[in-house]
């Protein structure tokens, strides 16, 4: 990293000259990338797409220009502005590190359309805050069902500071995005992205059986196993590739009993961790690794000896036994390779058609394997051979090619068999720790796997090794497409198709329902935001965890009780809960919404008066008065949400924040309601609210700089996203 600097702009240099420096810069700082790993050697400037060459999705194709058509069909961005483009992804993964790009590209894309629209050209030097707005308008018609068009235009913001900071625009402005979040949807809405993003109990009922059957299929294991992992801990199916052989550990917990975690390396910046195994599937963890053993053994100690031996071509029964500079005949040629063929000419044209074709059309060669191709293709003979005779007919053709050799052929076989990150598993980020294919729990020799093509023809050769639960592979296996046939459809599961990510939201959603805290899960997870997303409880449950009873409520004189609150006599606090040695027994206040326990002989009222944020308020099932109350209070503060709403649409200072704040008491005062009013508690029974954790004393060391106010809202984990409440308040009723 010390060789990289940043861009500095020279301030006497106008926009268009500081835009050709920045250029300038970015190709000189490319090639720097190698040496950190954050590109791949061979990696060049002219290059219509870095995606082979260590930056993931990278390709330069225009707007809405289809990702996976012919090469002749695809459409490109055009100069200037595609070396503008060239350089920003230089500066995001070169220079600041940042693993994905993804964000800044397809802000870039569509940029272009709006630049040429409104300036009649591609020279960015010309951005204005119209011409941002105009990039938005067609990220809200591209993505108008999603919070993608938010997310791409704060990659546009991101590039506007960008291009302010280094003086790359000639009529500098500030400009930020008008699109906002979109919210989660009404209640329907979200039930249907509930059933969405589940997993089914069909789908999970069936993977369990698979999993305890007999399996012989090798990729029926490997499934199967790696579902199993994926529930037994929440997970992204990216990160199964940097799972390792032994990968388990055992740790002593507060009982003095044995705790199975997993060693695992959680993906979006969490980074390296050890994760509790859900209570349960420990069994079924230590099953899927001694069944994944018996199939990953060969290729781990394959790929150890292809990394002991980088210059030696891998041994195998067709390997001609020749030194590794001798010439080789193309039937030794093929032999080697593994390629079946027959006839007179055919393992010439084999090798050509098998090898050298495919890699002379890679983008992404390294500098090694290119130089031994160039050698090879020219020095081909292009003529049709001169005929060779024996006794009078017809033997062979002999060409005047290139010699081929052992070693040269070691270079094209491990580029075409190998992963560009060989012997890692994975590509290099700052700080990681990556695991070797040596060691991965999922190595496998390339084309073992041959059930899961249709057409054997696309299966690759054993010559290399890769990871056996890839995404893709998983997605094809778990979902079924055209050209390959799902576990479900292999043993007779008609229908039946999951979401591997649909595991993960499966688990956060149990581990709410549990009562974990939403810190906790995002821990367990591997997760530093977004949490709230992966909540798929109902509103019923919601509801419920907002207003609850309290552990020490005394259930036993809930008549009594209710006809001394009916009757406005005094209520002690042992009419209400149970009292311990040192406890004294007072009077407790009764406000116009419930009881409250606040001892005020001692203390004022640490919430002056907020009563729906504080957790010793409590509202008596049957007191008809105290009920009407709430609802009076409930239709308060819906007008009070609405006006909020009304002055957030037009952007007054702070109307956000008090929306927030009106709709959350409005989220508490209907859940007590709703509560108060249902069947399932006896007249007489005591629902308590909960508390938010602010009081007069935090909020003042909050203001100080003495506590975090993170740690205060982090103990309110129990509400909905913002995103989710506005759903629900929009159907409550007055």
């Amino acid at each position: 990293m010390s060789s990289i600097i940043d861009f500095k702009p020279q301030s006497h240099l106008k926009a268009a000259l500081q835009l050709d420096a920045f250029i300038a810069w970015a190709k000189a700082t490319l090639p720097k990338g190698v040496a950190n790993r954050r590109v791949q050697a061979g990696i060049r400037w002219d290059m219509d797409s870095w995606h082979k060459s260590g930056i993931g999705n990278c390709t330069f194709t225009a707007h809405r220009s289809p990702k996976f058509a012919k090469a002749k069909d695809k459409k490109y961005m055009q100069p200037p502005f595609i070396d503008f483009v060239k350089a920003l992804i230089v500066y995001c993964r070169v220079f600041r590190g940042k693993k994905s790009t993804d964000q800044w590209l397809s802000a870039a894309k569509i940029l272009e359309i709006a630049l040429v629209e409104l300036s009649g050209t591609r020279d960015v030097t010309r951005m204005s805050a119209a011409i941002c707005n105009r990039a938005c308008e067609h990220l809200k018609n591209t993505y108008p069902d999603s919070n993608t068009a938010y997310t791409h235009s704060k990659g546009l913001e991101q590039i506007v500071q960008l291009m302010r900071d280094k003086g790359l625009l000639a009529s500098p402005f500030r400009w930020s995005s008008p699109l906002r979040h979109r919210s989660s949807g009404t209640l329907k809405e979200q039930k249907k992205n509930r059933d969405k993003k589940l997993p089914s109990r069909e789908s999970i009922l069936a993977l369990g059986e698979l999993f305890n059957n007999d399996l012989a299929i090798k990729l029926d294991i490997i499934t199967t196993s790696a579902c199993a992992l994926l529930l037994s801990q929440p997970s992204r199916i990216g990160e199964l590739v940097d799972v390792e052989r032994d990968c388990v550990v055992f740790k002593e917990d507060a009982n003095g009993g044995q705790r199975m975690f997993l060693r695992w390396y959680a993906e979006k910046g969490f980074g390296a961790t050890i994760k509790p195994v859900v209570t349960g599937m420990e069994s079924s963890v230590e099953h899927a690794i001694k069944l994944l053993a018996p199939i990953t053994d060969e290729a781990r100690q394959y790929a150890a000896w292809l990394e002991d031996h980088p210059d030696e071509y891998p041994p195998h029964e067709g390997v001609p036994l020749k030194g590794p500079d001798e010439p080789l005949s193309y039937e030794e040629v093929c032999a080697a390779l593994k390629m079946k063929v027959c006839g007179r000419g055919v393992p010439r044209r084999a090798f050509k058609t098998g090898l050298l074709e495919p890699l002379a059309k890679y983008k992404a060669l390294s500098p090694k394997a290119q130089v031994v191709l160039d050698d090879i293709l020219k020095g081909w003979d292009a003529s049709n051979g001169k005929r060779i005779y024996v006794n009078g007919k017809l033997d062979h053709y002999q060409f005047n090619d290139s010699v081929i050799t052992l070693r040269k052929l070691n270079i094209l076989m491990r580029e075409k068999y190998l992963h560009k990150d060989f012997p890692y598993t994975s590509p290099a980020a700052d700080g990681k720790k990556r695991v070797k294919y040596r060691d991965a729990l999922f190595t496998v020799r390339t084309g073992s796997l041959r059930d899961e093509a249709k057409n054997f023809t696309s299966i690759k050769i054993d010559l290399g090794v890769e990871i056996a639960a890839t995404q893709q592979r998983m997605a094809r296996q778990l979902g079924g497409v055209s050209h390959s046939q799902s576990i479900f459809e292999r043993h007779g599961y008609k229908s039946l198709k999951v979401s591997t990510h649909a595991f993960r939201h499966e688990l956060n959603t149990e581990m709410h329902r549990a009562g974990l805290s939403q810190l906790l899960i995002d821990a367990f997870s591997g997760r530093t935001a977004m949490g709230s997303v992966y909540n798929h409880e109902t509103v019923e449950e919601r509801t419920q965890r907002v207003a609850h009873y309290h552990p020490k409520t005394k259930h036993s004189n809930a008549a009594h009780r209710l006809e001394k609150v009916k009757t406005n006599q005094p209520l002690s606090l042992s009419d209400v809960r149970d009292l311990h040695e040192g406890d004294q027994d007072l009077v407790i206040h009764q406000t116009h919404v419930g009881i409250c326990v606040h001892n005020f002989a001692s203390d004022p009222c640490p919430k002056m008066g907020a009563c729906l944020t504080c957790g010793k308020l409590g509202c008596v099932k049957g007191d008809d008065v105290k009920l009407a109350n709430l609802k009076e209070e409930r239709k308060d503060l819906k007008l009070r949400y609405d006006k909020a709403l009304d002055a957030q649409s037009r952007d007054i200072f702070g109307a956000s924040e008090w929306a927030k704040k009106v709709g959350i008491d409005l989220y508490k005062c209907d859940a007590l309601i709703q509560t108060l009013e249902g069947p399932e508690i006896e007249n007489g029974d005591i629902v308590w609210n909960v508390d938010n954790g602010w009081t007069l004393t935090n909020n003042a060391a909050a203001m100080a700089g003495l506590i975090d106010a993170k740690d205060i809202e982090a103990k309110n984990e129990q509400l909905p996203s913002l995103d989710d409440l506005s759903a629900m308040l929009d159907e409550i009723e007055i």
